[in-house]
């Protein structure tokens, strides 16, 4: 159980503070019990800056976590891994696979691991941890793993292929979030909730036979959702007990305006330089 902890958004799609920069991707730091884990890395070109302006040192991380493939996410690991070597790094083997989004004009784009993150991944091979169901980080803090998909709640097609043709959808297996047990309730941060919130949300409480959520940040990936997918998100997260609910990166101006109305005491804006602690 968790007696403190300290979350901070080292990247995200808008800015917390004037002296830092934003980027289309996400990077939280998470500091518990004297342990540091990174979940994801953003796309890298904001990472290092915002830190060090925030006076939050990227060395002596217990872990690094990806939440999925995308460059969005994963794009920072080169310059993390020239500079810094974590002791573990947590992922899904799917995040590993070739991922292509379609253009409004040919050709598709590559969207997947950056080669030189590849490298830098491929030389700290041996502190790999394969995240195939839900694996401890550090006592406390768990990954989730694969995440089941309901056919109840699978989200809409993403557009996300596997292949270069755009003929193969990726299913998005190596989508993960992280949740935390603290003393005044779970905890769940999201990359991107590609297995759709309500899965997650599901998923979660299946393995900690919790249904409450004392705080929930991240990204929802909401950007394109129908009402009726909005209701249904909300009406997850509304059973859940949340106190603090805090959507950024890919969650979308229309589902945070929707979860805003619903959920208006509880909900905060969040960008790079937001600071979330429990004590």
């Amino acid at each position: 159980m968790i007696e403190a902890l300290r979350i901070t958004v080292l990247a995200d799609d808008c800015v917390a503070s004037p002296h830092l920069l934003a980027e289309h991707g996400l990077s939280i730091l998470i500091e518990a019990e004297g342990r540091r884990i990174l979940f994801d890395t953003g796309q890298g070109k904001v990472l290092r800056g915002n830190a060090n302006a925030l006076g939050v040192p990227l060395s002596g991380l217990d872990a690094v976590v990806l939440s999925h493939g995308h460059y969005d996410h994963t794009g920072g690991l080169a310059v993390l891994l020239r500079e810094h070597t974590p002791a573990a790094l947590f992922l899904h083997p799917a995040a590993l696979q070739p991922k292509y989004a379609k253009s409004d004009a040919p050709p598709p784009r590559s969207i997947g691991i950056p080669e030189l993150s590849r490298q830098a991944l491929s030389a700290v091979d041996a502190r790999i941890v394969w995240t195939r169901c839900a694996t401890r980080i550090v006592p406390g803090i768990w990954c989730t793993g694969e995440i089941p998909r309901l056919p109840a709640n699978e989200p809409a097609g993403t557009g996300f292929f596997l292949d270069a043709d755009c003929r193969e959808p990726d299913p998005l297996r190596d989508d993960q979030a992280i949740f935390i047990e603290t003393k005044l309730g779970l905890v769940l941060i999201t990359g991107c909730a590609h297995a759709g919130i309500v899965n997650t949300l599901d998923h979660v409480s299946a393995l900690t036979g919790r249904n409450d959520i004392h705080t929930l940040v991240g990204g929802l990936h909401l950007g394109r959702a129908s009402e009726k997918q909005l209701e249904a998100s909300a009406d997850a997260i509304g059973k859940r007990n949340i106190r603090n609910l805090a959507p950024c990166h890919c969650t979308g101006m229309n589902a945070h305006a929707h979860l805003r109305a619903k959920f208006q005491p509880l909900v905060c804006d969040v960008g790079a330089g937001s600071t979330f602690v429990l004590e």
